[in-house]
């Protein structure tokens, strides 16, 4: 049953059909906005999606996307069966001979709850706190407080999964980034308390041809620099 979901999760998707291909990996647990999907769950559109495929067509190559378990991407690209990945951090990967671009934008990590915490020392004081995380993901600024056991870890599949935990009341909170909170609820009701303030990137397979490797990071700077990423962002980002 596993290798079926793993070999339909090998998602392929064009952004053009006369240029030379780029396979850009992305984490299969994505959700919106990140990775928007058709009733289906074929993988349509969403943040990752549209960056990756503007830097291929910036770049003059296809984009061909392909989902992939998240402890399986790193593997991929050092290994070269995919050529890059753009949602990720050098902090998140270990291979020192991965290629990284400037970074793309900034995506914090935060706590969603009805408690007002003044402070992240205060909701680092919390006794019992019942906190929805995703499963696999690592938490470094609360890590700690999981071994003290002042905060609770309760896993989901998806931040969109512990935020409906949230809402029938069987957690005092949940963890997920700003820009997938800021698509999941409305803010103004709720505490937010950021955690963390992450720069994304891409990496790139250190068996990617330089030329490629080369236009590719060229791409990327153009698209930051002319506000193509910040255009993408605000297609999927709320405002309140």
């Amino acid at each position: 049953m596993l290798k079926r979901i793993f070999a339909a999760s090998l998602l392929v998707i064009s952004c053009s059909s006369n240029a030379g291909a780029i396979k850009f990996g992305f984490n299969q647990q994505h959700y919106s906005p990140y990775v928007i999907h058709d009733d289906n769950f074929t993988s349509q559109s969403g943040i990752v999606f549209d960056m990756s495929m503007a830097i291929a067509e910036e770049a003059g190559f296809v984009a061909k996307l392909i989902s992939l378990p998240r402890k399986r991407i790193e593997g991929f690209l050092v290994e070269g069966k995919i050529d890059a990945q753009c949602h990720t951090n050098p902090s998140w990967y270990q291979h020192p001979d991965l290629v990284w671009s400037e970074a793309l934008y900034r995506d914090s990590d935060v706590v969603i709850s009805n408690h007002n915490f003044a402070s992240l020392n205060e909701f680092f004081d919390s006794k019992g706190f019942k906190l929805g995380t995703v499963l696999g993901y690592k938490y470094p600024e609360i890590a700690p407080y999981f071994a003290s056991g002042n905060i609770k870890r309760f896993n989901s599949t998806t931040s969109k999964g512990s935020f409906a935990r949230f809402i029938r009341g069987e957690l005092d909170g949940f963890v997920t980034s700003l820009t997938e909170a800021n698509y999941l609820v409305q803010l103004k009701r709720f505490n937010v308390l950021e955690i963390n303030k992450n720069q994304i990137y891409c990496s790139f397979s250190p068996k990617l041809k330089e030329e490629k490797r080369k236009r590719l990071l060229s791409a990327a700077e153009t698209l930051k620099m002319n506000g193509e990423f910040e255009r993408i962002l605000a297609k999927y980002i709320k405002q309140e």
